[in-house]
């Protein structure tokens, strides 16, 4: 017992399967001064040997202990059950198990209990941090040279084993946050769990964020602990600060913690603590148990459990996922399933989250080596783990500036002048509804959401960019732009107007097609000199635009110069019904093949952008034409008195527009694709601003 209380390695322990009792500590080493053994932790053999490990030749669990470092002593009544006045003396400690069996006969000494065929025990190691990648291989080792001794109580292996940790592991409390930080991510296998899951991976990290209760299931149990730190470690310095993990009651008191008004931005510690991280995920309410036996079922039902994570490969609490759990994630069949339908708006990736994970995750599959889950191909950066974690790193460091402004705005509304000061590029980028505005507003009614915003500062944007990691080019948009400024083009010179030439001469004709012959050079030779060459792609779609109007027009130039004459021969002098009912027939035909024409130059132009519309709409709209010239034939033959009255107003309408040509413009507004309509943005991206 000569361990000190600040020594990273706590104690270790040996736990054999019991034909009768089960489960049980048959030995202990290295525990400090003045703990009880007796009673010490009472689930720790169900956590050391889980269920179904008798099925495979070697497992691992990775799980959580509480302790009171006061009165050396552990819980009696389990993580919920603690004492108001002990509450604040308790710690939580990890721990690592490898577990392996052999058979009865091969042993050289067995003892009285010995009746079964087989003989399964764990060795245990016990330590302060979530130090399981240094320790596995060691631990592996030593399991399996214990077991091949053949005699279990030959022990000495166990105390070498201590002894060499010991060693080796010292307290960190002096070291540098980087290196602290770096040596626990050492066998997490985020590559892997990238490949696997995807991104769900995404969804998972924003359930945990909101404070859910997650249960991951599955029978391999080494890589449903790992999963678990794997998702927590996403979160910048998180795995540093899991000390009130173990408990729903045990909380950090925030107010020893003074807010962050400056950083250094070469030490990595304070920019961390000045952007509020790590984010205090497993605070008062919550639970953190990596791997969770039946015995414990009682500490995840507890009124006083409000979220957790935690790991099991219980069948029984897998059956009951429906009164348990939000979210159940089955590491069998790498699926995510939301059992909590509340979650599914707050929980939906909006564009460009799945834009940016599809592209993690494309790189992950482009460096993926079948030999190595944690080394990519050609051991590059790109798709290692460190690129990945920077990547989520940014992410957060985007999300949490963009919620800040978000609380800013809304805060300062009525206040003109406070909203003068922030760029007017932030406030039309609306950086919170790429997030998912919905997600946000529910991130803003949990505990660690209400301890960041305490510690950061109210202008976190001044100094971190509020924008989305994403930061690739958007099509849709770039459509959108080319668009608008079509139409501004068209407004700008109405002469190239197709609509605006109903009742122009040849003389006429032939003006706007030199004139629509010239602006079409003219926009192409100024794409040509722009600094973008996609710029030229857009000047010949115009180009293309102008010369299916100029061939229309000339399609119907010998329509358009006898409707003319009668139509100014009406207006002057008076003509009579008979010479109405031709002008009306005629002018409708050419005021419907114009129509036409214009549409087919639409649909050309968009196809020559890669967009087109379905074939029941084309069929629709083309039958919609067909059904308007039937209309107006039988409408002209029944009611052939009302027509030529209405033949008169509309001969003086087309000499008012022929007047005022501005006066039917296009309207842009009505014309330009909004955010609201893009097909992979859900509803909740494009809301507004809303007081919380």
């Amino acid at each position: 017992m000569e361990n000190s209380d600040n020594s990273v390695i706590f104690g270790i322990c040996l736990v054999d399967f019991h034909h009768k009792r089960g489960p049980e500590i048959e030995y202990w080493h290295g525990l400090p001064d003045g703990v009880k053994k007796d009673g010490l932790w009472t689930n720790l053999p169900f956590q050391a040997l889980p269920d179904g490990s008798h099925s495979f030749e070697e497992t691992f669990t990775y799980f959580t202990l509480l302790y009171d470092e006061a009165n050396h002593c552990s819980p009696t009544n389990g993580a919920t059950e603690l004492s108001a006045g002990d509450v604040k003396n308790y710690s939580t400690l990890f721990a690592i198990s490898c577990s392996r069996q052999i058979k009865t006969e091969d042993l050289l000494t067995k003892d009285e209990d010995v009746t079964r065929s087989t003989v399964q025990k764990a060795i245990v190691v016990i330590f302060r941090e979530p130090i399981f990648g240094q320790i596995r291989d060691k631990l592996s080792i030593v399991t399996t040279a214990y077991f091949l001794q053949h005699d279990f109580t030959d022990k000495q292996i166990l105390v070498s084993l201590y002894d060499n940790l010991k060693v080796l592991y010292k307290s960190s409390s002096t070291e540098d946050i980087s290196t602290s930080e770096n040596r626990l991510y050492i066998g997490l296998c985020l590559r892997k769990v990238i490949h696997d899951f995807k991104k769900d991976v995404l969804i998972l990290l924003k359930a945990i964020i909101l404070e859910k209760k997650i249960i991951f299931y599955g029978s391999n149990v080494e890589y449903l602990c790992n999963l678990q730190f794997s998702l927590i470690s996403l979160i910048p310095s998180l795995l540093l600060d899991l000390r009130d993990s173990g408990s729903p009651l045990t909380y950090k008191d925030i107010t020893e913690i003074k807010r962050a008004t400056s950083f250094k931005s070469s030490d990595r510690k304070s920019v961390l603590n000045f952007l509020g991280l790590p984010l205090q995920i497993f605070q008062e309410g919550g639970l953190f148990s990596p791997y969770t036996p039946l015995q414990q079922v009682d500490d995840i039902r507890s009124e006083k459990t409000n979220f957790f994570v935690i790991g099991s490969s219980n069948s029984l609490l897998f059956e009951r996922r429906d009164e348990l759990c939000d979210i159940l994630v089955n590491v069998d069949t790498l699926s995510l399933e939301i059992i909590n339908k509340s979650l599914d708006a707050p929980l939906q990736l909006t564009g460009h989250d799945k834009k940016w994970i599809e592209s993690i995750v494309a790189i992950v599959e482009e460096t993926w080596n079948e030999n190595d889950d944690e080394t990519p191909k050609n051991s590059q950066f790109k798709g290692s783990e460190d690129f990945i974690r920077w990547q989520f790193e940014d992410y957060i460091t985007g999300l949490l500036s963009s919620v800040k402004l978000f609380d800013y705005v809304n805060a300062n509304r009525d206040n003109p002048v406070a909203l003068q000061s922030i760029p007017q590029d932030y406030l039309s980028l609306n950086p919170w509804n790429l997030y998912n505005i919905q997600w946000v507003n529910r991130w803003e009614t949990t505990r660690n959401y209400e301890i960041f915003n305490k510690l950061t500062d109210d202008r976190l944007f001044d100094l971190f960019t509020p924008k989305h990691a994403y930061n690739g080019v958007d099509n849709f948009v770039i459509f959108q732009q080319k668009l608008l400024s079509a139409f501004q083009n068209l407004r700008r010179h109405p002469s190239n107007d197709i609509l605006s030439n109903k009742s122009t001469d040849d003389v006429q004709t032939s003006k706007v097609i030199s004139s629509g012959t010239k602006t079409s050079d003219e926009n192409t030779n100024q794409s040509d000199k722009g600094p973008n060459s996609k710029e030229n792609v857009w000047a010949t779609w115009k180009d293309y635009f102008n010369r299916k109007k100029i061939k229309n027009n000339d399609e119907s130039a010998s329509l358009n110069h006898d409707t003319n004459d009668t139509a100014n021969s009406v207006i002057s002098k008076g003509s009579s019904n008979s010479s109405k009912k031709t002008k009306n027939v005629e002018n409708t035909t050419n005021t419907n093949l114009q129509q036409k024409s214009t549409r087919r130059a639409i649909e050309n132009a968009l196809l020559g952008l890669g967009l087109h519309l379905d074939k029941e709409q084309k069929d629709l709209n083309e039958s919609g034409d067909d059904e308007k010239d039937d209309s107006f034939v039988a409408t002209k033959s029944t009611k052939e008195e009302n027509l030529n009255t209405e033949q008169d107003e509309r001969i003086g309408n087309i000499v008012s527009s022929n007047e005022n040509p501005d006066k039917e413009s296009i309207d842009i507004d009505d014309l330009v694709v909004t955010e609201d309509e893009e097909e992979e943005y859900s509803a909740s991206d494009a809301q507004p601003i809303t007081d919380k």
